[in-house]
C-alpha cells in the first residue's frame, strides 16, 4: 500500500489509460490493414437507399446510379493500384 501512496493513484490510472489508448490505436491499425474494400455491386444499393434517389424521377435515378458506379470503379482501381504497389 505504501508503494501506491508513493507513486500516486493518479499516475497509475494515467499509465493504464495511456496503455489502453495505445492498445486501441494498434487495434485500429490492424483493422484498417486487414479490411477489404467494399464490392462495387454494393454502390448501387447504397444509392438506392438514399432519400434523393427515392424522390427523383427515372432519368435522375439512372444518373445517380451511373455516378455511383463510376465512383466505385475509380475507387476500386485506386485501391488495387495501391495494393499492387505495396
Amino acid at each position: 500500500m505504501r508503494v501506491i501512496a508513493e507513486v500516486g493513484i493518479v499516475t497509475i490510472i494515467s499509465v493504464l489509460l495511456i496503455a489502453g489508448g495505445l492498445a486501441l490505436f494498434g487495434l485500429t491499425v490492424w483493422f484498417w490493414k486487414t479490411s477489404r474494400p467494399e464490392p462495387r455491386a454494393l454502390a448501387r444499393l447504397e444509392i438506392m437507399s438514399e432519400r434523393a434517389y427515392r424522390k427523383s424521377s427515372g432519368v435522375d435515378r439512372q444518373f445517380l446510379l451511373e455516378m455511383a458506379e463510376r465512383e466505385a470503379r475509380e475507387s476500386s482501381e485506386k485501391s488495387s493500384a495501391l495494393a499492387e504497389s505495396n
